[in-house]
């Protein structure tokens, strides 16, 4: 299909000529030499006879050329707000769509008054009742937050809230909102969600808001670290909300964008062995700059903007710093992966609301289990510090209590 600018084409003067004759003439079975054209005739048709044209449905064949081009009043298939309120009011009834459609056509004296077809009149009911359900979704969902808003919902962000993460991956619910869980860990290491937002896009601007008024309800207790999947508008609101925070991407993403990037599991080995390995700075800058040229992508835009950033994902300039053992958003995916199949088909907002409740409360209970586990259990020793490894078993969660052995047998393997 080729574009032009109609609106620069003038009338022949057969298109005059032609307006002094009887009007079923001119337009009944009149040809044209092109499209152009008999926009031009049409618009100055409508011009004459008091109305404004605009183009309507086109039509094309499988080759993608014109086959069909529809020219018409600018107020055909508008609907009236007086024939919407009539056909509501049939609707309600028990009156279907084409009855209605007939009644409408009758009161007009025939098709050829109506001013719109049956498609067009659905479509406006459609969209009526589709501001119907929005407006009493947002009005239930008000009144349910209104009921809860006497719940504490800070007390597990006061004690487990000095790492979160978050990102925007899920948006299937009944308008295509973005959906943020903010997450991190208990005492367990499982996942907790600490809130959850819906926005209406992905800008800085609603990422501050959403900020603004997490803090808001945790009484301002800012988190000491975040993890994110690396979004810029995202980044940008962290700095401004949040300015002291320790800010780190995603190691899921990164891994998943180097190999996006640069094609190459060579490479992809490298960058992680880079982002992970507890060197000082100075080591990992002779390593970065051996990887980038051994792969020789000294020049390419996304290796040289990880340069730039690589105090956002390298371990070497992360060191000293917590994050709980939170290195990605995989956690903020696994709640997105339960919405997704509570929501399987589109549901509205209160659907979501209940869904994120139903998820928080399956993961209060797998706390419940642990906490009865740490309690009522005794996790193996397994060095020679008995006391000291005993001790630790009694004040630690099981879970803790591994990461903290771990970190012992490693440090016993140094020898003095």
């Amino acid at each position: 299909m080729y574009h032009t600018d109609a609106d620069n084409v003038k009338p022949t003067d057969e298109c005059h000529k032609v307006h002094n004759v009887d009007e079923s003439d001119i337009l009944v079975g009149k040809l044209f030499s092109s499209r152009d054209q008999a926009w031009s005739f049409y618009k100055e048709f409508a011009r004459e006879h008091g109305f404004s044209a605009r183009r309507g449905t086109t039509w094309l064949d499988i080759e993608g050329i014109v086959k069909t081009q529809e020219f018409c009043c600018s107020k055909e298939g508008v609907v009236s707000k007086a024939d919407i309120d009539e056909a509501t009011a049939l609707k309600e009834v028990g009156v279907g769509t084409s009855q209605v459609m007939n009644y409408l056509t009758h009161q007009a004296g025939g098709y050829h008054n109506v001013g719109f077809t049956h498609k067009d009149l659905y479509n406006a009911l459609q969209r009526g009742k589709a501001k119907e359900i929005v407006d009493g979704d947002v009005n239930a969902l008000i009144a349910y937050f209104d009921y809860k808003k006497h719940d504490d919902p800070g007390s597990d962000y006061i004690c487990f809230g000095d790492v979160i993460a978050f990102d925007t991956m899920y948006k299937d619910n009944l308008y295509g909102r973005p959906i943020i869980p903010i997450v991190g860990v208990n005492h367990h290491h499982n996942t907790i969600v600490f809130a959850t937002a819906i926005i209406a896009d992905e800008t800085s601007q609603s990422f501050e808001w959403v900020l603004q008024n997490f803090l808001e309800a945790m009484m301002n207790k800012s988190p000491i670290s975040v993890v994110t999947d690396g979004d810029r508008a995202m980044q940008r609101a962290i700095k401004y909300v949040i300015p002291n925070a320790k800010h780190i991407l995603c190691s899921w993403h990164l891994s998943r964008n180097t190999q996006a990037n640069i094609s190459d599991l060579k490479f992809t080995a490298a960058f992680s062995k880079c982002m992970v390995s507890w060197w000082t700075t100075e080591e990992f800058d002779i390593q970065w700059r051996s990887v980038v040229s051994e792969f020789n992508v000294e020049k390419h835009p996304w290796v040289i903007e990880k340069g730039n950033t690589r105090h956002l994902w390298a371990q070497a300039y992360l060191t000293g710093h917590f994050f709980a053992n939170i290195r990605s958003t995989q956690r903020c995916e696994s709640m997105n992966a339960s919405l997704a199949i509570a929501l399987k088909h589109k549901k509205t907002y209160l659907d979501v609301v209940h869904a994120i409740e139903d998820g928080i409360s399956r993961m209060r209970l797998n706390e419940l289990k642990a906490d009865y586990l740490s309690s009522q259990t005794k996790p193996f020793q397994i060095i020679k510090l008995v006391e000291f490894e005993s001790y630790a078993s009694k004040i630690y969660t099981h879970e803790s209590f591994r990461a903290f052995q771990e970190e012992l047998q490693r440090e016993t393997l140094y020898r003095i």
